[in-house]
């Protein structure tokens, strides 16, 4: 049986990646979204603390945001609080961040820097409590590695995959399958979204996906 409406909480996603919106919505869950504006993201030396701290800001980002512009959200549509969950998600390879390529070249350097071999999908979770400002914070890491690739390869991957959008340069959802030997962790992380991770942080709050429930 599902809560009642004033019982339930409003999640908005910090966040304008179309493929954790896509893993939220085969959650069920009812969520907004709101993109993170003049919102820099940092890179320290130790890659666990960067994604971390960089889903913290995004969080806070939009948290400032809902204050500032008085979004009444608690009142008008009956929720009794708001959460908020920005997400950053980095590969990182011999002790190297590969972020999204600034072009093509650089695409293809990155996915030939990864044949035949290992990289780490790192992904930081903050969960903000709107009321409380209480933040949960987590993170997940998957390793991935690529079957040995050839120039050719490469280039029919770069033709049938647009890349520039993407850290590491591919997407597991897409084309970029084909260049997957195996995964060791989680395969939602890979495409930015660790749900037992995520779904582990709303039960520290005391809720479960019926108090985001879209039907």
């Amino acid at each position: 049986m599902f809560l009642e409406e004033n019982n339930k909480i409003k999640f908005i996603l910090a966040s304008a990646s179309p493929r954790r919106s896509l893993i939220l919505s085969l959650l069920k869950i009812n969520f907004d979204v709101i993109v993170p504006f003049d919102c820099h993201e940092e890179v320290f030396q130790d890659p666990y603390v960067t994604v971390i701290e960089n889903s913290i800001k995004k969080s806070k980002n939009i948290s400032d945001y809902v204050k500032i512009n008085e979004i009444k959200i608690l009142t008008e549509i009956g929720y009794r609080d708001i959460l908020i969950c920005g997400f950053d998600t980095i590969v990182y390879f011999e002790n190297k961040y590969y972020f999204k390529p600034k072009d093509l070249t650089e695409a293809k350097n990155f996915i030939s820097s990864f044949s035949g071999k290992t990289h780490s999908v790192i992904t930081g979770i903050c969960v903000l409590d709107y009321k409380t400002g209480i933040i949960k914070t987590d993170f997940e890491e998957t390793k991935v590695t690529f079957r040995k690739l050839s120039g050719e390869d490469i280039d029919n991957f770069l033709s049938n995959e647009y890349v520039l959008d993407k850290a590491g340069a591919y997407n597991i959802e897409g084309y970029g399958a084909s260049l997957v030997r195996k995964i060791n962790g989680c395969f939602f992380n890979v495409a930015g979204l660790p749900v037992y991770k995520f779904l582990n942080i709303l039960k520290k709050y005391g809720y479960n996906l019926n108090n985001f429930n879209s039907i």
